[in-house]
């Protein structure tokens, strides 16, 4: 992939999991898709747009090995997410079945996107379980299956987690839900938040054995405000916009055939560089962890130290007292990193970190994630590691003056 030379520079950019820069590529594919016009008009620019979305649909298919006709587009991760789970919802309720006879299986440590959603249902009476997580931040498959009842539609974990980096071990997880269902019938249905995992992690549908996926444009360095939901054949899933009735039904609105192409595009080239990118990303994650682990040994690493992304290190500094300041401070050097999701506005502390250890008062509230991408180098790690020095003798320092007055 080939990226803008002027892109960050002078800057070091290490919040990839929050977003990714649209590559050259992507660009040029959205810039070529933006003339076209509606392609539900039957004129030949309409024809011409709806070639180019059936195109970017076969191409997105392929990436995760699925069937044309189970890839829909939607505005983002947020929407595939909130589809996933109100749409199989409202299928069962749909049936004939109320919003308390409905049960769903989930994790405590997933995006906002699936724990507010569910939690909305809550309110309207669905029951909802949250499995055991241990302190690497690793779902337990036990936990999860004996959470599952006779009311349970649907099981949602995420495949990555988007701030300390685990991998779940979606296989077994989606493997067990499947020889349940041969003595419970249809349900419960195996949904998995997969925005974090292209780039790094295989997709093919099988083998992660998901009935519903849900992937993000701008987490792969594509484009903002375009995502995926494969929805695997058979899924009883109903819409919850209406309208035009495209998407085959299940999600009404004039299609974003620019951004569309553009995640086509760099799903394809994700799949396609896979390998290359995660190993050099893992270079730069292990040089990082070492030296953090060198320099500050009283730092710990949230999530586990084996099954994470390869560009993911998130740790908890104890000197740390407002995360947010360190973010800041970080950032008037040149350095752009998180303290946790970029979609939790106002929250004081990590729900995430909070889940791998309860008991522990300070750790969530110090944590910062530094997630590595395509220009990042050996010599920004060096930087990021000699700023967090000089910040934590800057802020022991403050600290001991105040304490002194």
């Amino acid at each position: 992939m080939v990226y803008d030379k002027k892109m960050f520079s002078k800057r070091i950019y290490a919040d990839y999991a929050s977003t990714t820069p649209a590559s050259k590529e992507v660009i040029y594919a959205m810039h070529g898709a933006s003339k076209l016009g509606n392609p539900s008009a039957i004129y030949e620019e309409g024809v011409e747009a709806m070639t180019v979305l059936e195109t970017a649909r076969a191409l997105c298919a392929r990436a995760v090995e699925s069937r044309l006709e189970e890839i829909y587009f939607t505005s983002g991760g947020t929407e595939s997410n909130n589809l996933a789970i109100a749409g199989v919802i409202e299928a069962r309720r749909a049936e004939g079945v109320s919003y308390e006879k409905i049960h769903i299986v989930t994790t405590p440590i997933e995006h906002s996107s699936v724990l507010e959603c569910v939690r909305e249902y809550e309110k309207r009476g669905v029951r909802v379980s949250f499995a055991d997580v241990n302190k690497e931040g690793i779902v337990s498959v036990d936990s999860i299956k004996k959470n599952i009842n006779a009311d349970t539609v649907l099981v949602s974990v995420m495949y990555a987690n988007n701030e300390i980096g685990t991998v779940q071990p979606i296989h077994e997880i989606g493997e067990m839900i499947r020889e349940m269902k041969k003595e419970k019938g249809s349900y419960p249905f195996f949904h998995t938040d997969a925005c974090q995992a292209p780039l790094f992690l295989s997709l093919h549908r099988e083998n992660l054995r998901a009935d519903i996926m849900s992937l993000d444009g701008h987490k792969i360095y594509g484009p903002r405000g375009v995502g995926i939901l494969f929805v695997k054949s058979g899924v009883k899933i109903t819409p919850i916009l209406f309208g035009g009735g495209q998407e085959k039904g299940l999600r009404s609105t004039t299609e974003n055939i620019s951004g569309i192409a553009g995640m086509a595009a760099a799903l394809s080239a994700a799949a396609a560089g896979r390998e290359r990118y995660s190993l050099r990303m893992k270079l730069l994650r292990e040089l990082f962890i070492l030296e953090v682990e060198k320099r500050f040994p009283e730092a710990l690493l949230n999530g586990s130290r084996e099954k994470r992304l390869p560009n993911n290190a998130n740790f908890s500094f104890p000197w740390i007292t407002d995360a947010e300041f360190a973010v800041l401070y970080l950032d008037a050097k040149g350095i752009a990193c998180s303290t946790k999701s970029s979609c939790l506005k106002g929250e004081e502390r990590s729900y995430i970190v909070s889940a791998l250890e309860p008991g522990n008062k300070w750790r969530s509230k110090s944590t910062l994630r530094f997630t590595f991408g395509v220009k990042n180098t050996r010599r920004d790690i060096i930087k990021i590691v000699e700023t967090l020095e000089k910040m934590k003798e800057t802020l022991l320092k403050s600290s001991a003056l105040a304490k002194n007055e």
